[in-house]
């Protein structure tokens, strides 16, 4: 699929997420830094995204439940709106305590929006094509985690913190309001939210998950590779800033640099998962990203941190089209956003403790360990996903393993 080949509400909502994730980028990159401005240690930045994963944990999978009720272009309406407040808290926070109410709305948001267009995306991609409309609209969407960074780096370093949130606030608040106005002219059969159904759909899925099926290693596989990502990223402004010398701004190039990268990257990585299959796309990216964490700390300075973080774009590139693609053919279409919402969590299990566990490291044994054992999470992955991850023959189907939890 090309862009001109893209449905017109496909392309519109894709530019919708690149306005509104422009906001978010200028603010993630340098969360941790707001959060020390505002007096947290590094391990209380630890646990402040301990907490933001358990928050995930608990809306993702009520947020897709909700998109496959409400409908995909509602509910992310909705969810812009929850994600508009989210930044207004954390402008508006004294402490890095009060920072958790920012955090908690952004979850709500997110657990409405990411699952919504993950399944608005599967459901428009054409047959046999899945993963590259998949890379497609990633690579579009890397547009803004290469000027977001850089925007809020500049008004972070030149006018403050603050200065940076309320910039992002304005532009959080276009992109909600183009999803209203498409959310007012879409129509969808609306299903009443039953609490009972709920469960019931859950069951289903859970059902899935425990049938030992692609699903299952799915959820094992992205749980490692978040593992892996939740372990460092807290702490990898702070390494490459005070460890690695560079300044915040440097940080926040390098950062824009790795999606620049994975822009260009990501629509031939969903090629490649169509050509060569999604499992090989996967454990290769995964592998890739073991190592790149295990480089970081060898010798860190500006022409490492170039190097790995250009990697890290290419490695993202192979991974991301492939898991998609992988989630959206293991389930109903009926189910997608339900699904999303539980595989954007990978259940949790892994993640959970993950940035706690890397405060810990790094503040009482060595920066290096966070990333060492982040390392060992993305490595691990990489053969599970080889041998787990495959699709099952045409006539082995799971919607009749739904339908049976159902009756």
């Amino acid at each position: 699929m090309s862009i001109r080949q893209m449905p017109r509400d496909l392309l519109l909502l894709t530019l919708a997420m690149i306005i509104a994730n422009t906001a978010t980028f200028m603010v993630t990159p340098l969360l941790p830094l707001y959060l020390a401005s505002l007096g947290a240690s590094v391990e209380q930045v630890g646990l402040f995204f301990t907490l933001q994963v358990i928050m995930s944990v608990c809306f993702r999978i009520l947020g897709g439940w909700i998109s496959d009720h409400l409908g995909r272009l509602q509910t992310i309406a909705i969810g812009g709106v929850m994600g508009m407040a989210s930044l207004l808290g954390f402008t508006l926070a004294p402490t890095w305590g009060w920072a958790v109410i920012g955090a908690l709305l952004s979850e709500i948001g997110g657990s409405l929006v990411g699952p919504s267009f993950q399944a608005f995306t599967a459901e428009k991609a054409p047959e046999g094509s899945t993963s590259s409309t998949f890379g497609l609209v990633n690579a579009l969407f890397f547009i803004c985690i290469i000027i977001g960074p850089l925007l809020g780096g500049f008004l972070a370093q030149n006018y403050g913190y603050r200065a940076m949130l309320w910039v992002a606030t304005g532009i959080f608040a276009a992109a909600t309001l183009i999803r209203i106005l498409m959310a007012r002219g879409s129509a969808f059969a609306v299903r009443a939210l039953h609490p009972a159904e709920l469960v019931r759909d859950v069951r289903g899925l859970l059902a899935l998950l425990a049938s030992g099926g692609l699903l299952m290693w799915l959820f094992i596989a992205d749980g490692l590779v978040d593992a892996g990502t939740q372990l460092a990223i807290p702490f990898l402004p702070k390494f490459v800033t005070e460890v690695g010398g560079v300044s915040a701004f440097t940080y926040t190039a390098l950062y824009a640099w790795t999606s620049f990268v994975s822009m260009l990257a990501m629509w031939p990585g969903g090629m490649v998962a169509d050509r060569f299959g999604e499992r090989r796309s996967i454990a290769f990216g995964a592998l890739l990203f073991g190592i790149i964490w295990c480089v970081t700390v060898l010798k860190p300075n500006l022409t490492i941190f170039v190097i790995v973080f250009t990697l890290a774009g290419v490695a993202q590139s192979f991974i991301v089209p492939a898991f998609s693609s992988l989630v959206s053919k293991a389930v109903p279409r009926q189910s997608l956003g339900m699904t999303w919402g539980v595989y954007m969590t990978a259940l949790g299990l892994l993640a959970v403790p993950a940035p706690y566990i890397g405060g810990l490291l790094y503040d009482n044994i060595a920066p290096a360990a966070a990333f060492i054992l982040a390392g060992a999470c993305m490595i691990a992955a990489a053969p599970l996903a080889l041998w787990k991850l495959r699709l099952p023959a045409p006539a082995v189907a799971v919607k009749p393993v739904l339908e049976a939890v159902e009756d």
